[in-house]
């Protein structure tokens, strides 16, 4: 039998479809999952994972299928035992289930994760990335210890615990127009190609109320629930977008995006919340991290 570290690395590939996901996902290196996964295929006399899809992405083979499905049984059965075992000695230790949506999980999170875990050795944080409401299910059945979502919404018997806000901007290639603007008005974009959230999402729904409220009525030409595929878009000249400041840091960096500011009348942000059940008795590790949590959101406020 491999070591859990391998299956889990293995099952966040699957979950993510992208190598550059799964390590981000995992805190480790490309090389390392890639290394992880030769390590499984030659263990087991499988190719587990068809790396032809184009544009990084990859998807589980039938043997690679078969694996993550026993895997992730495996995972979450000694994930229970550890956290029974740990909660009796109360330790701050053992594995914290965490489902989030993309958008939040691969740009808000990993900056306050790192200095929680870094304080507390002992505790392992699965990140699982899921939609938004897959996660509200998964928190109220009890199937994860944290979701974490944006635009949280009340829902009978999930309790909320703020986690910061993300400045909202609007991004479009480098040559457009307003690039780089530093005081952009809604209503400029008004008849423009726009790139949209789905309209499911609750970020969808929060700038479509700031749009509406501005008077502009953008072209949306696409809407996608994956804020990566939504950025590729903008990219290529597809359209522009409305999306947090914080998940374009490295596009703008290397030239592929530009940010256009919003003027401080249109400005706005989308709040982002824990959910946690309600009245269930939370070990002790998960009740640090959402100290940690509370701690850094009102640090950020002061």
């Amino acid at each position: 039998m491999e070591d859990t570290a391998s299956l889990r690395i293995f099952c966040s590939l699957v979950e993510a479809g992208s190598f550059t996901l799964a390590a981000e996902r995992e805190f480790i290196s490309q090389s390392a999952v890639s290394q992880r996964l030769r390590a499984l295929e030659r263990a087991y006399g499988q190719v587990l994972i068809d790396r032809g899809r184009g544009r990084g992405r990859v998807s589980a083979t039938p043997a690679g299928k078969a694996l993550y499905a026993g895997a992730k049984s495996l995972l979450a059965q000694m994930a229970s035992l550890e956290a029974q075992l740990r909660s009796m000695a109360e330790e701050i230790a053992g594995t914290i289930r965490v489902a989030t949506v993309y958008s939040v999980g691969l740009h808000s999170l990993p900056g306050r994760l790192k200095p929680f875990l870094a304080a507390n050795p002992r505790v392992n944080v699965h990140l699982e990335y899921s939609q938004t409401i897959k996660v509200y299910h998964d928190v109220g059945s009890g199937t994860v210890d944290i979701g974490i979502v944006a635009c949280p919404a009340k829902h009978s018997g999930i309790d909320i615990v703020p986690f910061g806000a993300d400045e909202m901007v609007l991004i479009c290639p480098p040559e457009h127009p307003l690039a780089n603007r530093q005081d952009v008005r809604l209503a400029e974009t008004d008849g423009l190609p726009f790139i949209a959230f789905a309209a499911d999402i609750p970020t969808r729904k929060l700038t479509d109320k700031r749009l509406r409220d501005s008077g502009a009525r953008p072209k949306v030409v696409m809407e996608f629930d994956n804020i990566e595929t939504i950025k590729n878009l903008v990219e290529i000249g597809s359209g522009v977008a409305l999306v947090p400041e914080n998940s374009v840091h490295r596009e703008v960096r290397e030239g592929a995006l530009a940010i256009a500011r919003l003027h401080p009348r249109d400005a706005f942000q989308r709040p982002c919340g824990l959910l946690l059940r309600s009245a269930q008795s939370r070990r002790p590790a998960v009740e640090a991290f959402v100290e940690a949590v509370r701690e850094q959101t009102t640090a950020s406020q002061a």
